[in-house]
């Protein structure tokens, strides 16, 4: 998108960082050189109780008529990130990795044990990074909310049994945008596995954070979850009675 740039930072390796988001902005996360992931926790800036539910952003959709629900693997361009109370907090507008949607949603965020675990030592991870960032607002580690992983290749094997670590198929350049649907809190760890699985491509390299404003976006009352649901289903033409 186009738009003045409020912020623009590089996240080095093995570290985090929090962004102030606010309605309509943008943010761009790139992969400066290829195969990093960058977990990402939110929060609604403005009531701190409401974070990012990756569950909900997987399964809570409008389906194509006539179409049954069915759980997704993943998000991706077009989709919604959706909190806790089931309204969104943010929408993916862009990716340009391929294919899209290669994002893990489905587990939490390493961590000191995971490292101890795997024979890696007693290490930060993730989540020992995020909690860092956020302990500034006031945010109690309990309180993380399981991340969305940008650009973790995990897919799920049938043969196998279960999920795979895979390298990240982003190449340099390669970013994702999201607008922010109401004023967000989100905090950005670059991870720091290079040890145990391939999930960096066992190279922890730097990402960019960059914030847009959209000039063209016009700032609107942020619903309650109720009234989300039912100004989504007016627009759809969904019968309510």
């Amino acid at each position: 998108m186009t738009g003045a740039v409020v912020e623009d930072r590089v996240l080095s390796p093995k570290s985090a960082m929090t962004v102030e988001l606010h309605q309509g902005q943008v943010l761009r996360i790139t992969d400066l050189e290829g195969q990093q992931v960058v977990d990402m926790a939110v929060w609604n800036l403005h009531n701190l109780r409401e974070k990012l539910s990756t569950s909900y952003s997987r399964t809570r959709y409008f389906p194509e008529p006539g179409r049954a629900f069915r759980p997704r693997m993943t998000v991706q361009q077009g989709d919604w990130v959706m909190s806790g109370l089931c309204r969104p907090l943010m929408t993916i507008l862009t990716e340009t990795a391929d294919p899209i949607g290669t994002h893990g949603v489905h587990h939490r965020m390493c961590n000191a044990f995971f490292y101890a675990a795997h024979g890696a030592g007693v290490r930060d991870g993730c989540f020992e990074q995020l909690a860092a960032a956020v302990s500034p607002y006031g945010i109690p580690p309990e309180d993380i909310p399981d991340s969305f992983d940008i650009f973790q290749n995990y897919p799920y094997d049938v043969d196998a049994g279960g999920f795979l670590v895979k390298e990240p198929v982003t190449k340099p350049g390669d970013f994702i945008e999201f607008r922010a649907e109401m004023d967000l809190l989100v905090a950005l760890s670059n991870c720091p596995d290079d040890v145990v699985a391939a999930a960096n491509a066992f190279h922890c390299t730097s990402s960019g954070v960059q914030i847009r404003q959209d000039a063209e976006w016009v700032r609107h009352p942020v619903l309650e979850p109720r009234e989300w649901l039912l100004e989504q289903l007016r627009l759809r033409g969904i019968d309510l009675e």
